[in-house]
């Protein structure tokens, strides 16, 4: 009985965000697009964007593989939480973190496609992308809800906004929060393997 109120609940609430959901999935594929096409006519603007992602990488020498898994999840996590929370400020920390990442994404696909090809990127994204994609369209899809209800609470509607932040905090913490740790375990010890599998490198 009661996982069956669990699985409703959380029926409820996706069914709450499907448009969210849409627009966080709009958003992160224009922007996707638009670093990849940017690239071929940018370049040297696109590499020096991924160059400036050189300090975490760095941050990322002399760990342990568990340091690794420990960094990419607290990482993740916190901007999730943080599109979340901020989110309610007219949702515009989500719209941000959506545009930058699609962006990144997209340079990022286009400089290895060119370089090491389309089976080498899935590889190195589909293993834990499926699952941390995904969650960080649910979390920007959250931070959008909150915002909207900002919004019309503002505009002098019926709104409970200290209610559905924590209603939204509890689905971070109960789905969103172990998927990301699972998601950062498969990208610290399964995705570099599949890589490796397919490239040799």
């Amino acid at each position: 009985m009661h996982d069956e109120n669990v699985r409703e609940i959380f029926r409820t609430y996706i069914t709450e965000l499907k448009p969210y959901l849409a627009m966080s999935l709009i958003i992160f594929s224009f922007s996707f697009v638009l670093g990849y096409i940017a690239y071929v006519f940018y370049p040297e603007y696109a590499t020096t964007f991924l160059s400036m992602l050189e300090d975490t990488v760095a941050k990322l020498e002399g760990m342990n593989s568990f340091q690794i898994m420990l960094f990419i999840f607290a990482r993740n996590a916190s901007v999730m939480l943080a599109s979340i929370i901020i989110g309610s400020i007219f949702g515009l920390v989500p719209l941000i973190i959506l545009l930058e990442n699609g962006i990144v994404i997209g340079f990022f696909t286009h400089l290895q496609a060119s370089e090491n090809g389309f089976l080498f990127i899935a590889a190195g994204l589909i293993p834990h992308g499926i699952i941390e994609i995904p969650m960080f369209l649910t979390s920007a899809a959250i931070g959008f809800k909150l915002g909207h209800q900002s919004i019309r609470y503002l505009a002098g509607k019926e709104v409970h906004l200290k209610a559905e932040l924590v209603r939204s905090l509890k689905f971070y913490f109960h789905w969103i929060l172990p998927l990301v740790f699972l998601a950062a375990v498969i990208e610290t010890f399964v995705t570099p393997l599949v890589i490796y599998m397919v490239s040799g490198v």
